[in-house]
């Protein structure tokens, strides 16, 4: 199913000698994963059903960190870096939309288990009251921001891990990033993950999930699926042309 062209990539790729693609790419991705992300978490929160509890002691030894806030955002550099870099020829579109598909595809489980297995992150209530109020600076980031349009639920594992991972491991195939360039990727991958747990965000549980489920779903559904992207299936279903980017 991820290893076939979808139909949905045609506008797509008719857009591919502009930057046109790269905003068709994040319209698709906010389309397909931030909207949906977003009413399973209020239709989840709503039942405010919780199946298990995932705590461990790492959970209670690591503290609330405010400003790491800013590390958890993070995140969102990584959609458009892989969209970004994906415009560079039509063999790398072609396996970016490959790899999209293997994304989509894993993202769309990992809500299946966010409705079957809802967990609340009840670890919220370590932050302190005026801050989960929206008192002071990290007050207005944490309780009238995030706290208000992102509920305690979506938990396990991490989309935030696994996604990221995903798409750090992506830039490293395509060797966006080298030598000091991708230790410093790795360096603010690895930050990322600690701030789930320092923004109350989410369980160590959590976490290793969302490395689990990366590790395994570009093993063996985001490779696979880019070394289709060169056979004549693909090739037929996007043609090369004389390619220039503009």
């Amino acid at each position: 199913m991820f290893k076939r062209p979808w139909r949905i990539w045609q506008p797509h790729w008719r857009q591919r000698q502009n930057r046109k693609l790269f905003w068709y790419t994040l319209v698709t991705l906010f389309l397909s994963m931030a909207l949906p992300y977003s009413a399973i978490n209020q239709i989840v929160g709503y039942f405010d059903r919780s199946v298990f509890d995932p705590i461990t002691p790492v959970d209670t030894f690591v503290p609330f960190i405010g400003w790491t806030f800013v590390i958890y955002i993070s995140l969102y550099l990584y959609y458009p870096a892989a969209a970004w870099f994906g415009r560079d020829s039509e063999p790398r579109i072609r396996e970016m939309f490959a790899f999209y598909q293997a994304l989509f595809v894993i993202t769309w489980c990992v809500f299946i288990i966010f409705i079957l297995f809802p967990t609340e992150i009840y670890l919220r209530e370590d932050i302190p009251t005026s801050v989960r109020n929206g008192e002071g600076f990290w007050g207005f980031w944490y309780g009238d921001l995030m706290h208000k349009t992102d509920l305690p639920y979506n938990a396990w594992p991490s989309l935030h891990v696994t996604q990221s991972l995903m798409i750090v491991l992506l830039l490293r195939e395509w060797k966006i990033v080298e030598g000091w360039k991708e230790v410093g990727l790795w360096t603010a991958w690895v930050l990322l993950c600690i701030s789930v747990m320092t923004t109350k965000q989410h369980f160590f549980f959590d976490l290793i999930s969302g490395v689990i489920t990366g590790l395994v779903c570009w093993r063996y559904m985001c490779i696979p699926a880019m070394k289709e992207a060169s056979n004549e299936e693909w090739i037929k279903a996007f043609p090369d042309s004389d390619y220039s980017e503009s």
